[in-house]
């Protein structure tokens, strides 16, 4: 299609095993098209995350685009939420104080169905090494961790069980980190519980999880600052503005901003259109991507080994001029403009925000696709 079509930008969204190679064509097709003289060549890719399943073949994917000149933008639509820019405008604020710890829960049931074994092709979701929740889901909350707090994961130690469904894939798990200033971060994950604590069922941003009695004030992130900590998604922060002497002792100042609410994945698809004009740089590059890759397959090779991984012992088995030669530090990354309007208010405000409209549920896919 990169050969007949003249195609500004190529969404890649397919089982992650799968996203080396179909860059490799739209890049080859592209390539062609140039060499023929035609014009409409590929300026950038959009490609659902994890950005590969490995970190050889991230540096081989971010190798090949960067030779043909393709911006390459990892969906990790949670950073285009205006939730999570709030947190993270409130988390790295002088305000907060440096950062003591956060703890994040991923926990809801996964339906039979998405594991279905009649069907080949979703046979890589109980494969190990392309599968489970690991890489699949945590990296998500993985992913918030470094670009809520803006620091970087040194090191994680994890255990799991495969105990609810016998799969070769892990069910549940917990794994701590310790970041680069010496705060520690816990995150505890399940698909085989019947729970809400997750970023989809207490956010409400996707319309195809369904409301929870109680949800609009349930937390599934903490983060404890020196001076402040904040509950997320609700935003309510906590702080002992104006006491003698802070401690269990006073009366904790509450405070929670009003925020609109709109689909991070519109949110997402109208920044790459801006990516594709050239009218902004990637939320979340290519290079970015990988660090929070290193950071699922250290927590994976924890799991296997038993003991605490450093990401930076990963990247180093790869082509580090490759994989890291303009590594960003997720806190420098810029927060990419709003869509210049946003469609009418619906009827399910929560509170403390304001939920907006954004697209019917046939626009995008079932969360048993992810």
């Amino acid at each position: 299609m990169a050969r007949r079509e003249a195609l500004d930008g190529v969404v890649i969204a397919a089982p992650t095993h799968l996203h080396l190679a179909l860059t490799q064509a739209c890049i080859e097709g592209t390539k062609l098209r140039k060499e023929e003289g035609r014009g409409g060549i590929l300026k950038a890719l959009l490609i659902e995350k994890p950005i590969c399943h490995d970190l050889q073949s991230a540096a081989e994917l971010l190798s090949i685009t960067d030779s043909a000149g393709v911006v390459v933008l990892v969906g990790h639509q949670r950073r285009h939420s205006r939730l999570v820019k709030q947190a993270r405008q409130v988390v790295t604020d002088q305000d907060f104080g440096p950062l003591r710890g956060v703890n994040m829960e991923f926990s809801l049931l996964k339906p039979d169905s998405y594991f279905c074994k009649d069907d080949p092709s979703l046979e890589w979701r109980r494969r190990k090494g392309v599968g489970g929740p690991i890489l699949i889901n945590t990296i998500h909350d993985l992913d918030l961790m470094r670009f809520i707090t803006g620091h970087e994961i040194t090191k994680v130690f994890a255990m799991t069980s495969s105990a609810a469904r016998g799969e070769e894939v892990e069910d549940s798990g917990g794994i701590t980190v310790t970041f680069d200033h010496g705060a520690v971060g816990t995150l505890f994950f399940t698909d085989a519980a019947p729970a809400p604590w997750s970023y989809e069922f207490t956010t409400g941003e996707n319309k195809k999880y369904p409301p929870v009695a109680g949800n609009d004030m349930r937390d599934c992130y903490h983060f404890m600052g020196a001076q402040r900590s904040l509950g997320f998604p609700s935003l309510c922060n906590f702080s002992y503005r104006g006491a003698a002497e802070r401690g269990w002792d006073a009366p904790l100042t509450v405070e929670q901003p009003m925020v609109e609410v709109e689909d991070p994945l519109l949110l997402q698809m109208n920044h790459f259109v801006r990516v594709c004009r050239g009218e902004e740089i990637p939320v979340c590059s290519g290079r970015d991507a990988v660090e929070s890759l290193a950071v699922v397959l250290a927590v994976l090779r924890s799991t296997e080994c038993g003991r605490a991984v450093a990401p930076s012992e990963l990247l180093a088995e790869v082509n580090k001029d490759v994989v890291s030669a303009c590594r960003l530090d997720s806190s420098l990354l810029p927060i990419s403009k709003e869509p210049a309007a946003c469609s009418a208010e619906t009827t399910t405000a929560r509170a403390g925000r304001k939920q907006l409209a954004t697209v019917t549920e046939s626009d995008f896919a079932s969360p048993q696709s992810a």
